[in-house]
């Protein structure tokens, strides 16, 4: 859970562990973030690391958290370096593959943090994600197509929709 430290307060180096579900047909789960307003309210389940978490446990403590759901993150498919561009803080997105989730799981979100989820194809994350989400999802789905993992740094292309493998 976030508290508000975590927005007034934030540390100098953010880290985050964000989890790539996908469902049988290859939708990636989204999760709507009550504390974000337009494209970026929307992006994948997780978040930020606490002092000396790695980015893999915190990834597997916020999909607890924000799905109810007890799942260990594999391997890693993307890393987004954001260099500081005030007010926002230097950060590093880890995403990892958290597999394919069947159509009866039940997901509990926490009502004081995300609004509502549902489940996005890869065509459809243009208009309804920030770029920088839609780069980081996009990228991780090319690792697990067999492309490389990826190191993305700054601000996506214009193109990073068009960047499948």
């Amino acid at each position: 859970m976030h508290n508000e430290s975590d927005f007034t307060s934030p540390p100098d180096r953010r880290v985050g562990g964000l989890a790539l579900f996908r469902n049988g047909t290859g939708a990636v789960l989204l999760v709507e973030k009550k504390y974000r307003t337009g494209l970026a309210r929307w992006g994948l389940v997780g978040g930020s690391a606490k002092p000396g978490e790695p980015a893999a446990i915190a990834c597997q403590r916020e999909i607890l958290e924000e799905t109810g759901l007890k799942v260990v993150p594999e391997r890693l498919l993307a890393v987004h370096y954001m260099p500081a561009a005030p007010p926002v803080r230097e950060g590093f997105n880890f995403v990892f593959d958290a597999g394919i989730l069947p159509d009866d799981t039940a997901i509990t979100l926490p009502e004081d943090e995300l609004a509502s989820y549902g489940w996005a194809a890869p065509d459809e994350l243009p208009g309804l994600v920030a770029p920088y989400t839609g780069w980081r999802i996009t990228s991780a789905l090319n690792a697990l197509a067999g492309g490389p993992v990826r190191e993305l740094v700054g601000h996506p292309p214009d193109d990073w929709h068009t960047l499948a493998a």
